[in-house]
């Protein structure tokens, strides 16, 4: 019988994997013209690329989907809320962000922010977040999101997370690195974020070592989190759109 249920399930797990779609954002002879519409359109497990330009919107992510940015030769995407709102907002578990430019969000207190995640298991990765109330905002009661390569800049309040997210992680390096690895003595990369109110000596940001990292941990929020390897310099260039 279980064998009977396996050989049933394996077509269906294939046919759920076969019809997760590719879809294009861009000014130009794609998918859609805008983020929010391609979004709406598309179904779990969805790869959405939004190609270099600007998208004057707040988006909404409300199933799992990745939504990646892909500079087409005009730099990172530029997301801008135009001071309303949240920019982009994560209200479904398991999705990735990765890749643009963000800011522009509202002024209000109450979680305006450049990412404001209201659900758990994310990977937010490789973003400039910028000029917004809150840079990351995550609402409490989430957990096990993961930010890293994030460059936060300029923004009113950096980050308020509760403590239930990872701010960086170390990577196990593989093939040729693993080899030079051994040369070097370093088996594994680390990745944290940038921090603009973190990357100066005054700030509490010494790099004795000259690794391109702060010494000490970057603290998250009230403290509960921290970053262990914040970079000194920024991470990803940062496209302010036309």
């Amino acid at each position: 019988m279980k064998a009977c249920l396996i050989v049933l399930l394996i077509p269906i797990l294939i046919l759920g994997y076969a019809t997760a779609a590719r879809i294009s954002v861009g000014p130009e002879d794609e998918d859609y013209p805008q983020i929010q519409q391609a979004l709406d359109n598309s179904s779990e497990g969805d790869i959405i690329e939004v190609h270099s330009g600007t998208y004057k919107e707040n988006v909404y992510i409300f199933k799992k989907v990745e939504l990646l940015g892909v500079d087409t030769g005009e730099g990172m995407p530029l997301v801008d809320a135009g001071g309303s709102g949240s920019v982009i907002n994560i209200m479904s578990n398991d999705s990735i962000v990765e890749g643009f430019n963000i800011t522009g969000s509202g002024h209000c207190g109450c979680g305006n922010a450049g990412v404001l995640v209201d659900s758990s298991n994310n990977s937010i990765k490789g973003n400039t977040i910028y000029n917004n109330k809150y840079g990351i905002f995550v609402r409490s009661g989430n957990s096990n999101n993961t930010f890293v390569s994030n460059d936060l800049l300029d923004n009113n309040i950096t980050v308020s997370d509760d403590g239930n997210s990872t701010w960086n992680v170390s990577v196990e390096l593989t093939g040729m690195q693993a080899l030079v690895g051994l040369f070097t003595g370093k088996a594994e990369q680390n990745f944290g974020n940038h921090y603009s109110d973190y990357d100066e000596p005054a700030e509490g940001c010494e790099d004795a070592d000259g690794n391109g990292m702060c010494d000490k941990p970057r603290e998250i929020g009230d403290g509960k989190s921290r970053d262990s390897y914040a970079s000194v310099a920024p991470l990803n260039r940062l496209s302010k759109g036309k």
